[in-house]
């Protein structure tokens, strides 16, 4: 693919415009024989913290119709993982030999937890990933479970305090909410963040067959066109932020979407959960694309 694509992030070349989102393909390995990593720019891991999480019980999915016609997907998995040593002494090394770009997703429980995993990472891993994603739609439990990514404050610190620990690209992951991504976008690149990833799943409830609410973030289908709108006013503001397109993205269409908007690469997130190998197949028909970009 490198005749045909190439994007940065810091210090790190993709060579395909596709990357997995996170939480949607496992930690990658699980994928292998199935995906074929080598039109794949980059895979994002599920969320990794400090400790262990459980995540929450189920029913954790709950799909989200109008008229029969399924348009979004709520989960609420709760970010369970097996917690950063676990993950850095058993999984990164078996994730770090697949032929595509690792970019480990992280969140915490309160500001200083995000540079801590990063920061366990980079001492303890003979196999570092190549960038980190910051989740920043995580409830802060020191200031009453407000999300770190509406907080000013909170993202600066967080942007601020793993910048101090990694050379590696930073990529924050904000929720569509277009204003405070305009606001929020400016306090993390002053702090050095690389690039962004927009956007998150919106928080959202359904009622089930049996009458009950169930509450998770939304994504797929409807997570489209405001996905599309934050990309849009995201680089009117901020014209040379690096993007990485995410919300709703099933097809070569809504993938040229995404980058004519601005983005200069795609994450496939609720679509692989239908087809895993769906992200290298849009990889495939986006090469015509690029070809008659170059030539424009």
């Amino acid at each position: 693919m490198q005749n045909w694509f190439k994007a940065e992030i810091g210090n790190i070349k993709f060579e395909s415009p596709v990357i997995l989102a996170s939480g949607t393909a496992g930690y990658g390995i699980e994928l292998e024989g199935i995906v074929d990593f080598t039109k794949i720019g980059g895979i994002v891991t599920k969320g990794i913290s400090m400790r262990d999480r459980q995540g929450n019980p189920p029913p954790r999915i709950s799909e989200f119709s109008i008229n029969g016609t399924t348009i979004g997907l709520l989960n609420s998995i709760g970010l369970q993982n097996p917690g950063v040593k676990h993950f850095t002494e058993k999984i990164l090394p078996q994730i770090m030999r697949l032929p595509t770009m690792v970019i480990v997703n992280v969140f915490g429980e309160t500001e200083k937890e995000y540079a801590e995993v990063i920061k366990f990472i980079e001492n303890e891993s003979d196999t570092p990933p190549h960038a980190y994603e910051l989740n920043l739609s995580c409830p802060n439990t020191e200031k009453g479970g407000i999300e770190f990514g509406v907080n000013t404050k909170s993202v600066a610190k967080i942007v601020r305090k793993t910048r101090k620990v990694t050379k590696r690209p930073i990529i924050v992951k904000f929720s569509p909410f277009s204003e405070i991504i305009k606001n929020l976008m400016k306090t993390a690149i002053d702090e050095g963040a690389d690039a962004f990833t927009l956007v998150n799943s919106i928080p959202a409830a359904v009622r089930d067959q049996k009458g009950f609410f169930f509450k998770g973030g939304l994504s797929g289908p409807v997570l489209k066109p405001i996905a599309l709108r934050c990309i849009i006013e995201a680089k009117e503001k901020f014209p040379d932020a690096k993007i990485i397109g995410c919300g709703g993205i099933y097809s070569e269409k809504d993938a040229v979407e995404f980058l004519d908007a601005g983005a200069i690469l795609i994450q496939i997130g609720t679509a692989n959960f239908l087809d895993p190998q769906i992200g290298h197949r849009i990889a495939e028909k986006l090469i015509n694309y690029f070809k008659e970009k170059s030539q424009r």
